[in-house]
């Protein structure tokens, strides 16, 4: 079965067929459906190995987290697929498990694979500068969330200090710090974003408190743990992310205090977990749809207008840290 066979079929030019096919140039939906039915009737598959040896090019976006236990990496590249594949795009994940060697066996395995692009969330702010170089200098290369300063790949991801900002604003006008005065609950500075959101904590509230561990659920628990054992009643604990606030939340109650009644609980990323906090949280959103767009007009452009993409973030206000 041929293409020619679907586009008689379907009563378009092969030309036609083709790109309603293979999803390269925008068309009516109407034509698109009628030819895809036809392809469905006649049992035609697209050849993408054959397509990618003409085009020297596969038409698929490579791309590497550092693990995908950590729900929010998963919600991004969720996000990400559901944007790339109405324009003719697949995506193809790996992940690193958190260390800058696997990393690098992953971007060279896509890269073998003929990648039309590939899209990295960098292990470590400096280790990772290999892989983006052996990267950079084959495909478009998108670093994403998380930054190596030193590589020329086009960066896109949240403006963290944008989002330190609207939680410093909800603090100030919504919270009594004497009654529950603020502490931040971070990672270590491995990683762009981690260190961004503390220095963006750190310019509002200079004094306060800080503690810092891993962007998971564990460590949210275990500073908990620390901050009661250490004789704290009632605060207000801004987390560098969602999964962080996780933890502290469920270790607080579990410990019979209340929250926000006790203790305030804010999180950072507002995808992935976020809907499994009880109550629910008040959390930095990433804009996640628009950094998703911002990565597919880079892949589609070829030559990034920009270096460095930061979408805004919004504040979303939950019952962990109420506006009254």
């Amino acid at each position: 079965m041929t293409i020619r066979d679907v586009a008689d079929r379907a009563g378009v030019s092969t030309a036609t067929a083709s790109r309603a096919l293979t999803g390269s140039r925008p068309m009516s939906p109407d034509l698109r459906d009628r030819v895809l039915a036809a392809a469905a009737e006649l049992g035609y598959r697209v050849n993408l190995l054959g397509r990618a040896l003409r085009q020297q090019r596969m038409s698929v976006i490579g791309l590497v987290v550092p693990d995908l236990e950590n729900p929010f990496f998963a919600a991004l590249a969720e996000h990400l697929s559901r944007v790339v594949e109405p324009s003719g795009y697949e995506l193809l994940v790996a992940s690193a498990g958190g260390d800058v060697d696997a990393e690098y066996r992953g971007v060279q395995s896509f890269l073998g694979r003929q990648m039309q692009s590939l899209v990295l969330i960098p292990c470590d702010e400096e280790g990772s500068r290999a892989s983006l170089d052996a990267a950079t200098a084959e495909v478009v290369t998108v670093q994403l969330d998380r930054r190596v300063a030193s590589s020329d790949a086009v960066y896109v991801g949240c403006d963290n200090a944008a989002g330190m900002d609207l939680i410093a604003e909800h603090v100030r006008a919504h919270v009594d710090l004497a009654v529950q005065p603020v502490v931040f609950v971070g990672a270590g500075t491995r990683s762009s974003s981690a260190r961004e959101r503390l220095e963006g904590f750190r310019r509002h509230f200079p004094d306060a408190p800080v503690l810092l561990g891993d962007f998971d659920v564990r460590w949210g628990q275990q500073a908990a743990d620390r901050l009661l054992d250490d004789g704290w009643t009632s605060g207000t604990l801004v987390a560098a992310a969602d999964v962080i606030a996780l933890g502290l939340l469920s270790r607080l109650q579990s410990r019979g205090f209340r929250v926000p009644g006790d203790f305030r609980v804010i999180g950072f990323d507002g995808v992935g977990v976020t809907p499994l906090a009880h109550p629910e949280l008040t959390t930095v959103r990433q804009p996640v749809e628009a950094i998703a767009q911002a990565i597919l007009d880079v892949v589609s452009a070829g030559t990034p207008e920009h270096s460095d993409v930061r979408p805004a973030p919004t504040l979303v206000v939950g019952p962990s840290s109420p506006a009254d």
